[in-house]
């Protein structure tokens, strides 16, 4: 298992340019706050940064490339009870955008040898729809933008549940056996 994880970790920072990764890991240890700080502080030396901290998990942002070594350091960190991977190919996506941006910058060409050419009246007509196509070309090109980063940077999040502690049970024999049936005595030691 350890070895498909370091494979699978090689070859999603190598080999997908636009496959958006997560990766999900369930740590143990004693001291969390100390373990996170570490956990963060690497992150940032790595290019990287987290978007989101609770007592008891951190999510982060950290460059493909770094994920291999992230995972040795973590398990120097804390004992890693449970891993996980998911990705999802958007290069599809990709090209349909950089389709759409092509599609709309050789129409804006287009309006623009019309804007040399046209009368007056239709000169208003014709730069409404370039502001128009100028809009969704810009809004098309932060799509692509978003998707070549989140491309770039593997979704970490790591858990840290707090142990259960668990007491001894004390048994105290009661002279009512319907008591000592339901353990009560326990529930009462709770109070």
């Amino acid at each position: 298992m350890k070895k498909w994880i370091a494979v699978g970790l090689l070859i999603a920072a190598q080999a997908f340019a636009q496959v958006e990764q997560s990766f999900d890991f369930r740590i143990k240890t004693a001291n969390t706050d100390s373990v996170f700080q570490k956990i963060i502080d690497m992150a940032e030396s790595k290019g990287g940064y987290f978007t989101n901290f609770t007592e008891y998990s951190i999510f982060l942002r950290l460059p493909t490339e770094a994920l291999q070594e992230f995972q040795s350091v973590l398990g120097s960190l804390a004992t890693i009870e449970q891993k996980g991977f998911e990705s999802t190919d958007k290069s599809t996506e990709k090209e349909k955008l950089d389709s759409q941006i092509q599609s709309r910058k050789k129409l804006l060409a287009t309006y623009m040898d019309l804007v040399k050419n046209a009368p007056f009246a239709e000169l208003q007509s014709v730069e409404r729809e370039m502001v128009s196509l100028n809009a969704q070309i810009e809004r098309l090109q932060g799509r692509l933008q978003a998707i070549e980063k989140r491309a770039a940077l593997a979704g970490v999040a790591i858990h840290a549940p707090l142990a259960p502690i668990h007491r001894p049970i004390k048994q105290i024999n009661s002279p009512f056996v319907w008591i000592n049936s339901t353990n009560l005595n326990s529930l009462r030691e709770d109070f």
